[in-house]
């Protein structure tokens, strides 16, 4: 038996897919249906049937070329839509799935014969067009909802990850404000320090060797070491320097040159006579160079 091109096939279930066209500036697509295709000048989102052999996809990329000449990006799945072959909107039984979309550009819309003309909208505006009394219509509005929904969501998410890496950069920069402050106290408090270990150095030069084992030089050079175990206990450190290191300007102060070197040999390699006083350092950075004699 034949069918008449317009009988209703009720045992065939149509998968449409259908997007929400979300343009960059924030407005989405409408297409107004033609006046020769099933419900005429209504408005319509861009979309339509699987193919054969067609990933869900592919089916929609493609129909909103067709229909619209814009190559977009896919988005999330939006929700689902069933008509039963009872709506007198269509003439099939169908299901289909809404997505979001995004296009990003400025072509031109080259409509299909499907439809006679397309309106940028905001979600507002789509919504005030879209009819809440009309069945397939206002199928199309609820799309448009949840996409508005959805969008409105997916930006407080945004917001909230943008605090959160905003406290996070808070907290870090804090942290490094605190251990800055920490640090150049105890600089402070260090360079306060540093000439009382000089005085003793110097002092304990000048300790005859006969006097060496007794018991108040035992206790000086007792209560140098304690200091410079509180230095070292907080991350104070001695830079190692000794007689015939070669100079290196950026821990060492010159004090004085030998006068009997050649100011060539000096210029090229110049190498250290004596430690003057000693030099320290936090970590990288030197609070006080090492004074020495070349």
């Amino acid at each position: 038996m034949v069918k008449e091109d317009n009988e209703i096939d009720f045992a065939k279930s149509i998968l449409t897919v259908k997007a929400v066209v979300l343009r960059d500036d924030g407005k989405i697509l409408l297409l107004k249906r033609s006046k020769g295709k099933f419900n005429p000048k209504k408005w319509d989102l861009p979309g339509g049937t699987l193919e054969k052999g067609e990933t869900l996809k592919e089916a929609l990329l493609r129909e909103i070329e067709e229909e619209t000449g814009l190559e977009v990006e896919m988005g999330e799945i939006i929700g689902t839509a069933e008509f039963s072959k009872e709506s007198k909107n269509f003439d099939e039984e169908k299901r289909g799935l809404r997505y979001l979309t995004y296009y990003s550009g400025d072509s031109e819309i080259k409509l299909s014969g499907e439809h006679q003309a397309h309106k940028w909208l905001s979600f507002d505006e789509a919504l005030e067009e879209l009819s809440t009394k009309d069945g397939f219509e206002n199928e199309k509005r609820q799309v448009v909802l949840k996409a508005q929904k959805i969008l409105e969501m997916k930006e407080a998410l945004n917001g909230w990850r943008r605090a959160l890496a905003d406290l996070e950069n808070y907290k870090k920069r804090s942290a490094k404000e605190n251990e800055d402050f920490k640090r150049y106290c105890l600089e402070d408090y260090v360079l306060g320090i540093l000439p009382v270990l000089d005085n003793f150095e110097l002092a304990l030069k000048h300790v005859p060797e006969k006097e060496a084992n007794n018991n108040w030089i035992i206790g000086i050079l007792h209560i140098k070491k304690q200091l410079e175990d509180f230095l070292n206990q907080n991350g104070v450190e001695e830079i190692e320097t000794k007689a015939g290191d070669e100079l290196d300007e950026n821990i060492h102060e010159v004090l004085a040159r030998d006068e009997d070197e050649n100011e060539e040999d000096l210029t090229k390699n110049p190498k250290i006579k004596e430690v003057v006083k000693r030099g320290y350092r936090i970590g990288e950075r030197i609070i006080r160079p090492v004074v020495v004699k070349i």
